[in-house]
């Protein structure tokens, strides 16, 4: 589990977790052979929580790595820049 998430955990979301994990074998499923090696200690919510994706879903949830799971998350987060206008007719 991500030690920057400051939500805590309970057994039930442990048990799920870990559940997720097994299902998807320990593997990060976000990148791909190529790019992701690392073993895969984090549950991915595809849907973000924050979007209305469902916690506890497993077909809301994936296995994955810290570093892919982070990384999604920080481009989630990036905003778009507000429109231009380039020329006035």
């Amino acid at each position: 589990m991500s030690s920057s998430w400051n939500k805590g955990s309970d057994t039930r979301w442990r048990t799920f977790r870990l559940g997720i994990l097994e299902r998807d074998q320990w593997t990060c499923v976000i990148g791909n052979e190529e790019v992701c090696t690392v073993r895969a200690e984090h549950v991915d919510h595809i849907i973000p929580l924050e979007m209305g994706g469902e916690k506890y879903d497993p077909l809301n949830c994936r296995a994955s790595c810290a570093p892919c799971n982070l990384a999604r998350k920080k481009a989630q987060c990036i905003e778009e820049p507000p429109h231009r206008t380039i020329s006035t007719w």
